[in-house]
């Protein structure tokens, strides 16, 4: 019986091995051809803020919508910041493009609407920062989350003086293992960890969007995360991991949205 055991337990771990050898060669192959992640921030003031958002939800957003319909666009998602922030953005738009290709035919949308705002639209805000990404590492947890429901945080941050690879270890090794707690505690939904593909001189080189299932689930943020990393504290590489972190990384201004739904 014993052996039965651990014979099944080594197949256990063997089927996990192979999930994410599985998961890491999909991850890898977003880096080998140009990024089809794109991420645009955008400005208001807090006198046209009302009207910029009433605007994308009754007509900006078609625009979006139709590039998703017309093909050119996989999947995107609006994010309108619930606060005025003098150091971040109003909205950010999200954008996943089936394939390189799509990515450069966005330059005609810009040609004529740029970052997809008509010329109405450009009268409440302003483009200010277009990103080229890389969607490295994403999951979902279950049930799945009522698009529309949820509340996202958006976390910025660069790596500098790191290399690309040494930063994706230390995701690895510290920070997946804590989402993925998160993930099981259920309060995150969705996740996704951008790497920007042209960093020089930008702002951030990395970005996360935590997209968690309301704002009760948000309210146990600390004590969740408290939670999982207690949890993680016996794990030697995540605890080297995370006496290194200062050193590792630096966080920008994070953000709390709502995602503008059609």
């Amino acid at each position: 019986m014993r052996l039965k055991r651990i014979f099944t337990l080594l197949v256990f771990i063997g089927v996990l091995g192979a999930c994410a050898a599985s998961q890491e060669t999909a991850d890898t192959k977003e880096r080998l051809s140009g990024p089809r992640q794109l991420i645009i921030s955008y400005r208001s003031t807090p006198a046209k803020r009302v009207a910029f958002r009433q605007y994308m939800l009754k007509t900006g957003i078609r625009r979006f919508d139709q590039l998703k319909k017309d093909g050119m666009l996989e999947d995107y998602r609006l994010l309108f910041n619930r606060y005025v922030d003098a150091d971040t953005w109003d909205m950010l738009s999200v954008l996943t493009f089936k394939d390189y290709a799509n990515v450069a035919k966005w330059a005609a949308v810009e040609r004529e609407a740029p970052g997809g705002l008509a010329e109405e639209g450009l009268t409440l805000a302003t483009p200010i920062n277009t990103y080229s990404l890389d969607l490295i590492w994403h999951g979902s947890g279950e049930p799945k989350a009522t698009r529309g429901k949820t509340l996202f945080f958006v976390i910025p941050y660069d790596y500098y003086p790191h290399t690309i690879d040494e930063y994706m270890k230390y995701v690895d090794v510290y920070v997946m293992p804590q989402i993925r707690g998160w993930v099981s505690e259920g309060i995150v939904a969705n996740y996704g960890i951008y790497l920007s593909r042209y960093p020089t001189s930008r702002p951030w080189k990395s970005i996360f969007l935590l997209e968690y299932r309301d704002d009760a689930s948000f309210g146990t943020r600390e004590a969740t995360m408290a939670k999982v990393r207690a949890a993680l504290k016996d794990n030697p590489a995540w605890k080297t991991a995370s006496d290194k972190k200062l050193n590792m990384r630096v966080e920008k201004e994070s953000v709390i949205a709502d995602e503008l739904i059609p």
